[in-house]
């Protein structure tokens, strides 16, 4: 994402999962403070879905614009549930009473204009063992990104752009099939709706490929559509790996966010300096993690993740990493607990782990990765609260 300048202040909200009750009932959001703000503030609703009428659990959205405001926001984790019938794709979202792919990025100043993309998907399941892209239209889709527009009266007007893989766009809500209205209310009865397609190995139970060769636009979970091929084909391998959208994944869960003092209980981050940063707040353990990456052999990254975590339960942290051939991931914690690091293909093959009780390095190598998105997990079973830092290292 594009960074604010350091002159100017950054507000950066950890909005954990939403909480939504029965219809009537009003959307909360677990753990979450904002810096103060000059002037009001509203909350923006989004709901996540698949290509058709499904909501969709554990997706992540960072929101930037206005005067250096970077929110984040994150859905609850749950199963897929249909939200209503209907043309696909749906239109219509409903927060008021669902709680599936529901959040909300809280206290946004307005007035103001903002910008927000998806920063992580939710994970594969028995129908989309590869997991979703962040757009629509096809295993190759291009991009999606929202638009935000709050006036002097907080009233939120909102679009979402959506690029398929041959490079058309289409804008939601389509106003024939949204009541009439040309834009969303981000409100519980009317959230921002952003549609993720789901993916699979190409003839995967039979699902059609889009063009027969088995590449980045043939891994998809249903019958193509008139939009699903790549244009040009002749580019369709040097646009980005495992996906044409992978690159501008991969770089947006990056945003400028304050390096001061940061506080799991409260999720929150004051600023003294500015760093590049991911922050991550998760409602079942309230871990909060960041990231940042830097480049080391030629075609290789190495991203590290640092985070921490209390909890009576078994604690559990995912990182998601695209990568192809070697992959070799790395944690080390304190104080002294029982730590298991896990390695998972897209579709949670558990590809290697190892574990340990000390505060020793504790690593899993894998020699040769196929080109793929992948997960690492970290895992504390104590009943102490642990800081952990995790390294992985792909090319």
């Amino acid at each position: 994402m594009t960074m604010a300048p350091a002159h100017r202040r950054v507000l950066r909200l950890l909005a954990s999962a939403a909480v939504i009750g029965v219809v009537g009932a009003s959307l909360l959001t677990a753990g979450g403070s904002v810096a103060a703000s000059t002037g009001p503030t509203t909350p923006v609703t989004i709901q996540t879905m698949d290509s058709c009428e499904r909501a969709l659990g554990s997706a992540q959205y960072l929101l930037t614009g206005g005067a250096g405001v970077s929110v984040v926001a994150t859905t609850p984790a749950h199963s897929a549930q249909t939200v209503a019938s209907g043309t696909c794709a749906l239109q219509q979202g409903n927060c008021a009473s669902f709680t599936t792919g529901c959040a909300q990025f809280l206290a946004v100043p307005y007035p103001g204009s903002y910008t927000f993309t998806e920063t992580v998907t939710p994970p594969g399941n028995t129908s989309n063992p590869e997991g979703y892209a962040p757009c629509n239209g096809g295993s190759a889709c291009r991009s999606e990104r929202g638009a935000v527009t709050i006036d002097a009266a907080g009233t939120v007007t909102a679009t979402v752009l959506n690029v398929y893989p041959d490079g058309t766009s289409v804008t939601y809500p389509i106003a024939s099939r949204h009541s009439g209205r040309p834009s969303y209310a981000a409100t519980a009865a009317d959230p921002i709706v952003t549609h993720d397609f789901g993916l699979a190995p190409p003839g995967y139970k039979g699902a059609g490929q889009c063009d027969g060769d088995s590449d980045a636009d043939d891994h998809s979970t249903g019958s193509p559509s008139s939009h699903c091929a790549y244009l040009p084909e002749s580019s369709e391998a040097s646009a980005c790996q495992p996906y044409p959208w992978s690159c501008a994944f991969t770089t947006s869960t990056s945003s400028t966010t304050s390096a001061g003092t940061s506080s799991s209980s409260s999720s929150t981050t004051t600023s003294t300096s500015t760093t590049t940063t991911t922050t991550t707040t998760t409602t079942a353990s309230t871990t909060t993690t960041s990231s940042s990456s830097s480049s080391t052999a030629p075609g290789c990254t190495t991203q590290t993740f640092t985070g921490s975590a209390s909890s009576s339960a078994t604690t559990s942290n995912y990182v998601l990493t695209s990568a192809a051939g070697p992959l070799t991931a790395t944690v080390t914690w304190s104080p002294t607990a029982v730590v298991t690091l896990i390695v998972y293909d897209s579709s949670l093959t558990e590809l290697g782990r190892s574990a340990a009780s000390s505060s020793q390095p504790l690593s899993v190598s894998l020699a040769n990765v196929a080109a793929g998105r992948y997960k690492v997990k970290v895992k504390d079973s104590s009943s102490a609260a642990v800081t952990f830092a995790v390294s992985v290292n792909h090319c």
